[in-house]
């Protein structure tokens, strides 16, 4: 298996060590085909995105990829979800200037709104898990909302720290587009091997993820090809290896309806 797409990584403009253009020039040296820039997003506790960020993020993928020219430089967000009702913590505005848009759980956030909101990540972030089993049916459900809401792309490393019923949310990730990452720091420490066959019967498509932090980590996923292997994931149906080039949404048109 060669990676030859890595659509997941942050850089120093919130928890990464790594700038955009150290990224897309290490690409090129790999021969990646493309790339993702998915910072953490608005409410991300450390080093959060803003729109003034964002614009200038923007800028600077420009420039690194005019100058690596082979690499194809996507520039994306990883989103949080901020509750149990499907919300995610990206102004509409800047979702539609996305080329891929990444929603996820993480508990360091800084939420003002809503206690419920607060209590969702709290008990998912923190607890346990022989005391949040009890979680599964709303994390499902907030799953499944921000998909019905959102034209998001990626779900990433699903199940960390959420209990989720993954038949229903790969249903509705082929039902939509959404395509599951297989996320080369989690996918051996969640339980999706544990349910990969009804994950596969429902038609989804995977895409590679190394949610790198650093230089070193772009491009390197080898837990990823171990998943892949143990559990006969076709590679027809994983993106970013081999040559196989994801599509993602368009969303500038798109309204916020909900």
């Amino acid at each position: 298996m060669r990676v030859t797409g890595d659509y997941h990584m942050h850089t120093t403009l919130s928890d990464g060590r790594t700038d955009v253009r150290s990224y897309v020039l290490r690409a090129k040296e790999l021969g990646l085909d493309e790339i993702a820039i998915t910072d953490h997003s608005f409410c991300s506790l450390y080093c959060h995105m803003t729109a003034e960020k964002f614009d200038e993020q923007s800028e600077e993928i420009r420039l690194a990829a005019q100058e690596a020219k082979q690499v194809k430089v996507l520039h994306g967000i990883e989103a949080n979800i901020v509750g149990e009702d499907g919300v995610i913590d990206v102004p509409d505005d800047v979702i539609r200037k996305t080329d891929i848009l990444i929603f996820g759980f993480h508990r360091f956030l800084k939420l003002t709104g809503l206690a419920s909101a607060r209590r969702y990540v709290f008990e998912n972030g923190y607890l346990p898990d022989a005391l949040k089993k009890n979680m599964k049916d709303v994390n499902t459900q907030s799953f499944l909302g921000v998909m019905r809401r959102y034209p998001v792309d990626v779900i990433s490393h699903l199940g960390h720290r959420t209990p989720v019923d993954y038949k229903k949310i790969a249903e509705e990730c082929a039902l939509r587009g959404v395509y599951l990452e297989l996320n080369e720091k989690h996918v051996l420490f969640t339980d999706m091997g544990k349910h990969i066959g009804e994950i596969l019967d429902t038609g989804v498509n995977f895409i590679v993820g190394t949610d790198s932090h650093r230089l070193e980590k772009l491009g390197v996923a080898s837990n990823v090809e171990t998943f892949v292997k143990k559990f006969d994931v076709p590679l027809s149906r994983v993106f970013g290896l081999d040559g196989n080039a994801p599509k993602f949404k368009d969303k500038r048109g798109w309204k916020n309806e909900l």
